[in-house]
């Protein structure tokens, strides 16, 4: 079994951001952060977590950061991406979004930016969403990935 706590969107928060962490990221084998990291968060959950895969991606606020657009993470069986969202147009719908996945053989799709926790397919392809960690109502998300491929994500409030 693999487990992924999955943040994005924190602002500025690091309050939100590290209670996630220490609520739900204690048995978590990876962490991402899908964006929006801005004053140094991303920097403090690699600091913060020493003995974990930390993954995180620039979003559209994080001027300056020397972060990937998007990064690509084999869990399990699945091949997923993790971006911010913004260069997909996510706001406006995820076809974009699911087709870059899919052109890149990708399973699932990380993306932040819209602040709405979110699970839909399109195209074959599985995009998830946290939510904000740092907003209003923050939220995370946990995702675990089964030996047979099963994926099971649970959004979770902070």
């Amino acid at each position: 079994m693999m487990k992924i706590l999955l943040l994005s969107d924190s602002h500025g928060n690091r309050k939100g951001m590290m209670t996630a962490v220490e609520k739900y990221g204690g048995n978590a084998d990876i962490i991402v952060h899908c964006g929006d990291a801005t004053r140094g968060e991303a920097e403090d959950l690699v600091d913060y977590n020493p003995d974990k895969t930390v993954i995180c991606v620039r979003g559209n606020c994080d001027w300056g950061s020397t972060l990937k657009d998007v990064e690509y993470l084999e869990a399990g069986s699945k091949r997923i991406m993790i971006t911010h969202g913004h260069f997909f147009g996510v706001k406006y719908g995820f076809d974009t979004l699911a087709e870059k996945a899919a052109e890149e053989n990708c399973d699932i799709a990380f993306f932040g930016h819209t602040h709405n926790p979110t699970d839909v397919t399109e195209g074959g392809v599985r995009m998830i969403n946290p939510g904000s960690c740092g907003m209003y109502k923050p939220c995370c998300a946990v995702v675990e990935i089964d030996d047979k491929g099963n994926v099971l994500v649970n959004h979770l409030q902070i």
